[in-house]
């Protein structure tokens, strides 16, 4: 065996990984101004702010190991929320979300019949009452946030839903009349009183810093999910999660707070003399212990489109 096969190596997993990493970095690089619309999508397509970043993290997640069939670059906006839109749909599945769909997406016909007389540039609706988006089935939701929120045009709405402008134009106007009569957003979420006292002790061992008390509330194998912008981690209960907590440069707590009316802990942090909504996190149960955590407490715009309404009965001297 020659000298030059002797020391050739096979390459170790930090090797193979580094071109990967890179990669990953400048996709990330390059997405990074169309996150926060495509989370204002999602979490209105889903109804929730935080089922929205999971939609948003999916939708990455996929459209970087399919990076080889994006064919023009200059579609990489409109790519991505196609990606989203049919994520959004898998979700409502998922979930068994009652979306009634009462028109097809490919309904041509009906929609030429409607839209004869009606100037769509000329009827958006206005931008408040995109918070009531949610009383709308999925393809008159989907329409009226491309269209009258985000701005795209009718053409490139038409290719993100995967169907044809005039059933477009068809969803806009039925959505957009069914939202100008709304004047109310969704009841709140009741919580249990047992959900509410576990909730409550929850908080204040947290802004007690009393990390032993917080342990006895969690089961030992619980899964902590903490999710940024650029990574998912999970870690285990304690440390780090805790020390990272407690060595936060700036002044914070927790409360109970309903964010577009779903019951979520929501982290708070002070500014100046206000105190400012900055992210939220999401508990499950077993037992009568915490068994599972998602913080979203890296994901900066996670409630810059949200309705954040604190809960007087926990929150002190918490206001927003």
């Amino acid at each position: 065996m020659g000298l030059e096969a002797r020391e050739r190596r096979p390459p170790t997993s930090e090797e193979l990984q580094r071109p990967l990493q890179d990669v990953r970095a400048r996709f990330l690089a390059a997405v990074r101004d169309i996150r926060p619309p495509l989370h204002r999508f999602c979490s209105r397509m889903s109804g929730s702010a935080l089922d929205g970043e999971d939609l948003v993290q999916e939708t990455l997640a996929q459209a970087f190991y399919s990076l080889t069939s994006l064919k023009d670059d200059t579609r990489l906006e409109a790519w991505l929320f196609r990606i989203a839109h049919n994520k959004c749909v898998d979700f409502a599945r998922r979930e068994r979300r009652q979306w009634e769909d009462t028109v097809p997406y490919d309904d041509e016909e009906l929609a030429e019949r409607l839209m004869e007389d009606v100037d769509h540039d000329a009827e958006p609706i206005d931008r408040s009452l995109a918070t009531f988006v949610t009383g709308l089935p999925a393809m008159e939701r989907a329409c009226v946030l491309l269209k009258d929120v985000l701005d795209f045009r009718l053409s490139e709405v038409a290719e993100i839903v995967g169907s044809t402008t005039g059933a477009v134009k068809s969803a806009l106007h039925r959505g957009r009349l069914k939202l100008r009569r709304l004047s109310h957003p969704l009841a709140p979420v009741e919580l249990e009183p047992s959900q509410r006292q576990l909730l409550q002790a929850y908080i204040a061992c947290f802004n007690r810093r009393d990390w032993d008390g917080l342990r006895r509330l969690i089961q030992a194998d619980a899964r902590v999910e903490v999710v940024g912008e650029a990574e998912f981690a999970v870690l285990d209960i304690g440390a780090p999660y805790f020390s990272n907590y407690a060595a936060l440069p700036w002044q914070w707590r927790l409360s109970l707070a309903y964010v577009d009316s779903e019951p979520l802990i929501v982290h708070w942090r002070k500014v100046g003399e206000q105190w400012r909504p900055l992210a939220a996190i999401r508990l499950w149960w077993r037992d009568g212990k915490v068994a599972r955590i998602r913080d979203y407490a890296h994901v900066e715009y996670l409630l810059n489109d949200a309705r954040v309404d604190a809960d007087p009965q926990v929150v002190d001297d918490v206001t927003p």
